[in-house]
């Protein structure tokens, strides 16, 4: 396993994201080397001081529950496809919650071996911080980098590795997806079903105003981030889902959006749209939270957004407890 000492934040204004966080900073595939060596590179810009600073300035100073136990996360943000550019601050905004409140320690790494089920079983839960694809994969745009056995061999082991983190899961492991973790591993089925669902789109895009649904105030999840709130206002790109899985009928939905106090967006049916933003559910021993906010770098410094994630995790790692059966909708 490859992972990271968190370093001060005076060093985080210093250094890139991509020095900090050297565990995704391999060597691509070489010819002296098996093709299962290959690990996901991606040159990110570093976080800038400004939002570094935006992010100290809205974390909270603790988490609504104490760990029951000392907890360890990982958080993976491989993309194989669309990458986004928030990514490297949410990695920074993660590792931080977790350590300014003392709920977890995290390793922020993009190394397959990590999803090797010996390795897995040493966390407490994994993060995929919107990751994209088959995220265990290269770009279809570098096939022609390998040979077809080579590409196979790579697939395979793609496939074996979301079996692992299913596995997991099933076996007591937490999973927490954010944004397009649902834009990934289309033809894995059992995929699709632990994370809840599968990105069908996003009427509303990164510049839209949105207003979101809190569906049940008193969930455990819930409760100490939105302290009674109906609805909350974000400029976020929010997504809808495929029919299958479905996220209303397989969750207990959280969040929703309301197109109704939102942009006006350009679809005949928007009034028949039912637009799930965060859910839970248990998977065989293990719990999953996923939440679809995450695109804009602001998300990142919104003190409920952070809050959000850091109960979301807490549920998923097992240090709250909340039901997870599928309900009607609030609206």
């Amino acid at each position: 396993m490859k992972s990271i000492a968190l370093p001060s934040i005076a060093a985080l204004v210093l250094f890139s994201v991509n020095t900090l966080f050297l565990t995704q900073g391999v060597a691509a595939y070489a010819e002296e080397k098996s093709v299962l060596d290959w690990q996901p590179q991606h040159d990110d810009k570093p976080v800038s001081a400004n939002h570094l600073a935006a992010l100290e300035e809205a974390l909270p100073e603790r988490s609504a529950a104490g760990p029951k136990k000392e907890r360890k996360i990982l958080v993976f943000s491989a993309t194989q496809k669309f990458r986004h550019n928030s990514i490297p601050l949410g990695k920074v905004a993660l590792a931080r919650l977790g350590e300014k409140t003392g709920a977890y320690t995290t390793v922020v790494s993009d190394d397959p071996a990590n999803f090797e089920l010996e390795e897995l079983r040493t966390f407490d839960g994994v993060v995929l911080l919107s990751p994209t694809g088959d995220f265990f994969m290269p770009n279809p745009k570098e096939k022609e980098s390998f040979t077809e056995e080579e590409w196979q061999q790579l697939k395979q082991r793609h496939e074996r590795l979301v079996d692992n983190l299913i596995t997991f899961v099933k076996g007591g492991g937490g999973l927490t997806g954010i944004h397009s973790a649902t834009d990934a591993c289309y033809g894995h089925h059992d995929y699709g079903t632990t994370i809840g669902g599968y990105f069908a789109g996003h009427p509303w895009n990164w510049k839209s105003n949105v207003t979101i649904v809190v569906e049940e105030p008193d969930h455990p999840t819930i409760k100490p981030v939105f302290r009674g709130r109906d609805y909350f206002e974000l400029v976020e790109e929010i997504y809808i889902y495929r029919k299958k899985p479905n996220p209303r009928t397989n969750n207990r939905v959280l969040l929703s959006l309301d197109p109704e106090r939102s942009d006006p967006v350009d679809r005949d049916d928007i009034d028949k749209i039912d637009v799930p933003v965060a859910w839970v559910q248990a998977v065989g021993e293990g719990r999953v939270f996923y939440t679809s906010i995450g695109h804009n770098h602001h998300i990142f410094t919104n003190p409920l957004v952070l809050r959000h994630y850091l109960t979301g995790i807490q549920f998923a790692i097992g240090d709250i407890d909340g039901p997870t059966a599928p309900r009607e909708a609030r609206r």
